[in-house]
């Protein structure tokens, strides 16, 4: 269960959806979780990669990332704050977005939701005991590229909200994508507010629904089960 968001273009909008997500992860507005298990950052511009990530909370580190934003010029961006499932797997490496790699390009990767670790890990012939769920998640796109990530609903316990910066190697070309999926049945099981897993979309920028309950614009809800370019 995170909080995260990803944009395209200059400082002055992203600071303001950052300071929705700090807001959101100190005191989620829809189910007041506080997301203070870690956070990260990737942005992706024409000269460098800023990829930072930390165990602190993000509203501990709120200086730290007005900081990289005020670097920047104009990027690709995601960044996310991390309430981990399980809090024996909480450390400055295990906070999104994860890195993956193949033959054809780099995937920054992060992910809101829980899937089935273990039929994941049996599926990719690796332990998952010690591992985070999104990684192996990254794992499996690593695996398959960026057209697999449909595959992965049939692992999913509660949602697949995904942010992914895809570098291709071939065309040097950067692709920022989303994918908003949620189990419904299993959502309202848990009687969690189908409301907390929800994408909203604007004209450059996705974020997760809480985003919108903490003063930045509700636009539309992202397209549902589809993987979709910003």
């Amino acid at each position: 269960m995170c909080r995260m968001l990803a944009y395209i273009g200059g400082k002055e909008k992203l600071k303001k959806l950052a300071e929705c997500l700090i807001t959101s992860a100190k005191d989620d507005p829809i189910t007041h979780d506080v997301h203070s298990d870690g956070w990260g950052i990737v942005a992706f511009q024409e000269d460098e990669i800023i990829y930072y990530r930390s165990v602190n909370p993000i509203f501990k580190e709120r200086e730290k990332l007005i900081n990289i934003i005020d670097s920047l010029k104009n990027a690709k961006v995601i960044i996310h704050a991390r309430l981990a499932t399980d809090k024996s797997l909480i450390a400055s490496y295990l906070s999104h977005p994860y890195i993956e790699s193949n033959e054809k390009g780099i995937f920054f990767i992060a992910h809101n939701g829980s899937v089935d670790k273990q039929s994941l890990g049996e599926a990719l012939g690796i332990n998952p005991k010690l591992m985070v769920d999104s990684e192996l998640i990254g794992k499996y796109i690593q695996k398959k590229g960026i057209e697999g990530v449909k595959d992965l609903i049939k692992y999913t316990k509660s949602a697949l909200n995904l942010l992914i910066l895809y570098l291709d190697r071939e065309s040097r070309k950067s692709h920022l994508y989303y994918f908003n999926y949620y189990n419904k049945d299993y959502i309202r099981s848990k009687r969690i507010p189908e409301e907390y897993y929800k994408m909203y979309i604007g004209e450059n920028y996705i974020f997760s629904s809480s985003l919108a309950y903490t003063g930045c614009d509700k636009m539309r809800e992202a397209e549902f089960g589809e993987l979709k370019e910003l």
